[in-house]
């Protein structure tokens, strides 16, 4: 057991790894009165054309979700629920463009529910009657979804955006798509990515590691596993440019929106590494965009927008910057937002206390289970590691960092996507 000591919090998370090769992290909290646990696997909707042993797979987009929907059944009679609802606690599932997270929130018999979390998650049971069955409801989820405002605009946005990317396309997969799932495809992404090796156990709570790392290991050693194929995921180079510069939706809505983004080569913030480039990122969005910025002040006081959130993604070919808004002038204020984009704000006294706040931030985010599990599943997810300098990081970006990266960000590869109100 590896004890990684979080620098300046006063934190451990506690690291391990169980006989079958699945990663497990734990933090102990000894005045938490309940434990949050989420087995998460490494495979998300980006991933539908991998190789195994040179030898190419692609599996139908919105694979990822199907498998998340499906894998809550354990045989033809029983489903997750019927192992989680005598013990008193919440289960819930969700999938990213990047994973799919399997989770419990409890506040007794711990060993009941780690047991019975990798026995329901580890349990490949699928039939053709139940891809079928559930087809129906992924279909009616995706339809419920293209009624929602945000969801349009969010992955039309995308489309806009992205070349080659598969942020493109839904999560839950089209329409069309989960018409082609089939047996065959769900066996394929099970057999090949839900592996303890391509997975990791994350426990926060009032707990015990090593008892943790008993219970792990004498479940899992009932279980037979297949040897990892170690899958490697094909990926297209994304271009610098967008795919379209401008894209205008109709909607039935009552305020109109718009997302206005600029996509960077990753190349040009080459001496910064990701964790960096990503604190940096949020600093000076949130200094021109945030909602202490004078800028957002002043549209909110002209009644120029009615809402303004900026965002940052740091990909492997690309950064990403984008800003959304709502307003009841749209194209005044998308003015005034490229105008802020093509002049960005570097303030010396505000860096050093959005520096001040984001540590501040992370002190707090230790007090929370839930929290303490959704931000090592992240770092664990986006950057592979668990980072204990986070608070040394923060404090070692100077106004110069900044101002590097400021210099590489401009609007010549933006796109602009607005949902206006249909005209009758």
């Amino acid at each position: 057991m590896e004890e990684i000591k979080i620098k300046g919090i006063d934190e451990v998370i506690y690291t391990t790894t169980s006989k079958d090769g699945l990663p497990i992290y734990i933090w102990k909290q000894e005045y938490a009165k309940s434990f949050y646990l989420s087995l998460n696997v490494n495979y998300g909707s980006l991933h539908t054309e991998f190789k195994i042993n040179n030898k190419k797979y692609q599996v139908p987009q919105g694979i990822a979700h199907f498998m998340e929907h499906i894998k809550f059944n354990i045989d033809k009679n029983t489903t997750a629920n019927d192992l989680f609802d005598p013990l008193g606690s919440d289960i819930n599932a969700f999938t990213t463009f990047r994973y799919t997270s399997y989770l419990v929130y409890g506040t007794s018999k711990l060993k009941e529910n780690i047991d019975s979390l990798l026995n329901y998650v580890y349990t490949p049971y699928f039939t053709k009657e139940m891809i079928k069955k559930e087809k129906g409801i992924i279909t009616s989820e995706i339809n419920m979804g293209y009624d929602q405002p945000y969801n349009r605009l969010y992955f039309a946005f995308n489309n806009a955006l992205y070349q080659k990317e598969k942020y493109r396309y839904l999560i839950t997969g089209e329409v069309d798509d989960i018409k082609k799932v089939d047996l065959d495809d769900i066996m394929l992404v099970y057999n090949t990515f839900y592996h303890p090796k391509n997975m990791f156990l994350v426990v926060t709570g009032n707990v015990n590691p090593y008892e943790i790392e008993k219970i792990v290991n004498d479940n899992l050693s009932k279980k037979e596993f297949s040897e990892y194929v170690n899958p490697v995921i094909i990926k297209g180079k994304e271009p610098k440019e967008v795919a379209e510069k401008y894209v205008l939706l109709n909607s039935n809505v009552e305020v109109e929106k718009a997302k206005i983004g600029i996509k960077i080569p990753k190349k040009n913030f080459k001496e910064f590494d990701d964790v960096e480039l990503n604190i940096i990122l949020n600093i000076i969005l949130s200094s021109n965009f945030g909602d202490s910025s004078d800028l957002k002040e002043e549209l909110l006081q002209n009644n120029i927008i009615t809402f303004l959130s900026p965002s940052r993604f740091v990909l492997d070919d690309v950064v990403v910057i984008d800003v959304t808004i709502e307003s009841e002038i749209l194209d005044e204020a998308i003015k005034r937002v490229v105008d802020a984009l093509n002049h960005l704000v570097v303030d010396e006294v505000d860096i050093k206390r959005k520096i001040n706040s984001a540590i501040a931030t992370l002190v707090l985010n230790y007090e929370d289970v839930e929290s303490v599990n959704n931000m090592l599943q992240n770092y664990l997810v986006y950057y592979h590691r668990i980072i204990p300098d986070l608070k040394d990081i923060y404090e070692s970006i100077t106004v110069d960092d900044i101002k590097r990266v400021v210099g590489q960000i401009s609007t010549e590869n933006i796109s602009i996507v607005t949902m206006k109100k249909e005209e009758y």
